[in-house]
């Protein structure tokens, strides 16, 4: 039997060199555990996820952190209704009007934040 072919997000993260690779392995499989609709890919040389259209992008280019930035797809979209996210730990930070980034700086905040991630990233899809 042949084993699954792998995907090029798998093989990203096996060349990935990052101090902090299982935080963002963690937040990962948090984002595609919220829907089975989401898909994965990689674009802007990192993992991107999307329903309907790309709404998060990881950012490893800081060794001492994983950023994952919260959008609307690739433009900005001036006809979407602005989002509104109900954030009580102040894990996201807003840049623009759909934009969002969290920043997880260690595997124990990647663990202990991963609820809030979670309530904060359904609640992103459910209004895209």
């Amino acid at each position: 039997m042949q084993p699954e072919p792998r995907s090029d997000v798998d093989v990203w993260f096996d060349e990935l060199d990052h101090p902090l690779t299982d935080a963002a392995l963690r937040l990962r499989a948090a984002i595609l555990g919220i829907s089975p609709g989401i898909v994965e890919s990689i674009k802007w040389k990192a993992p991107n996820f999307a329903t309907a259209d790309d709404f998060a992008t990881f950012s490893l280019r800081r060794p001492n952190a994983v950023r994952v930035i919260l959008h609307t797809g690739a433009k900005p979209k001036p006809e979407h209704p602005e989002i509104v996210i109900d954030d009580p730990s102040g894990l996201a930070k807003r840049l623009d009007r759909n934009r969002f980034v969290v920043t997880i700086t260690s595997e124990q905040q990647a663990t202990d934040a991963e609820p809030a991630f979670v309530a904060l990233v359904r609640s992103w899809v459910d209004q895209l």
